[in-house]
């Protein structure tokens, strides 16, 4: 049995795909009639296998629910399953995230890492200054698998801690300061953190629980944090250790903690730097949360990369004109965002001149 495909050039068929049966003494020959301004040949042909492929197995398994019969012939399973699924690639299974940092602060020492409104640090004084902090957590006890809250606004201050964390060989909680506080509350204790990072405003406005936890403000504890070495800290802290735990919506109930080990976070960093080819000379926008994983996907690959990550501010979502002028002036390369803003960033993008890389 084997469908007999022709081109449906007849004006003014019923439907923009047919298939005629036609008996012939013992045979059957199928006739497909296709409008070719919708289809091409090799979509038919691919549709008329699948048919084919449908009615075999039904010959063969008349009792089988058609819901369980296959449609992918044997060369499209094996595309499916193989061809296309062959996506291994090498990266390192004994590093963790914030070695891959300290390698590129080797590359590029007075490379700017971050920078927020005019403010900007190096990779060397973001290494310096995290350094300090890890070793800073260090003698408060923070090794693998020790939980760090993160409670802070957008600000160098929160790249520096988030690496701090990871330096010191534990793992953060990331928390938005937005958060009504019995998210937050709820998140702590769930987490068994043992301190949390945050600014004074934010404990002064009430905005950290009540809690039995270690609180440490980056901004007005900096002084005596400073008082540590700023070199790369000892720590036992190996790919299989957790990262970092971030936290669902509990829209369908109670929140939940995913906790992701370095060994996810840096295949998942590698796959986002080559795929999208990032370089030292990108520019790559910081938007989102850190209480959601696009931070990461932001983050990570551009600091293992020599590239600048740029810190958005809250004007810049005031409207799509706004958003737009600031990649502009900012001259960023690369955004992750919805789908809107990319189709309004692309509609300016070539009377804007800039080169951007939209990961959608």
């Amino acid at each position: 049995m084997s469908p007999f495909l022709i081109e449906g050039h007849q004006r003014g068929a019923a439907f923009d795909r047919d298939l005629a049966i036609i008996k012939t003494g013992s045979e059957f020959n199928f006739c497909w009639q296709y409008n070719t301004d919708l289809f091409n040949i090799s979509t038919v042909e691919r549709i008329a296998g699948n048919y084919q492929t449908l009615l075999e197995s039904i010959l063969i398994n008349p009792q089988q629910p058609i819901s369980q019969l296959p449609l992918l012939t044997e060369i499209e399973q094996y595309q499916l399953l193989f061809d296309w699924n062959n996506t291994k690639k090498e990266y390192p299974l004994d590093k963790c995230i914030h070695q891959l940092f300290e390698e590129q602060v080797i590359k590029t020492p007075d490379a700017i890492a971050v920078e927020l409104e005019g403010e900007k640090l190096t990779y060397q004084e973001l290494n310096q200054r995290a350094n300090q902090l890890a070793n800073y957590l260090q003698k408060l006890g923070v090794n693998p698998e020790v939980l760090v809250g993160i409670c802070v606004e957008r600000s160098l201050l929160m790249v520096v801690g988030l690496l701090g964390i990871l330096k010191a060989g534990g793992a953060y909680v990331a928390l938005d300061p937005a958060y009504p506080a019995e998210r937050l509350a709820y998140i702590l204790d769930d987490s068994q953190a043992k301190v949390v990072l945050t600014q004074q405003q934010l404990v002064n406005l009430n905005s950290i629980p009540n809690t039995d936890l270690q609180v440490i403000c980056l901004d007005t504890d900096w002084e005596l944090i400073s008082t540590q070495s700023d070199k790369n800290p000892q720590t036992q802290v190996k790919a299989n250790n957790l990262a970092y735990v971030i936290y669902t919506s509990g829209s369908t109930g109670k929140p939940k903690g995913v906790m992701i080990e370095h060994r996810s976070l840096v295949n998942f960093t590698q796959t986002v730097r080559d795929k999208y080819g990032m370089n030292n000379r990108d520019r790559v926008l910081q938007a989102a949360s850190i209480s959601f994983d696009a931070a990461a996907e932001e983050m990570y690959p551009c600091l293992v990369s020599g590239a600048t990550l740029v810190l958005r501010t809250a004007e810049m979502l005031d409207s799509i004109a706004t958003f737009i002028q600031k990649c502009w002036e900012w001259k960023l390369t690369v955004l992750m965002v919805g789908t809107n803003a990319a189709n309004s960033v692309r509609s300016k993008k070539q009377q804007n001149y800039f080169l951007l890389r939209l990961i959608l």
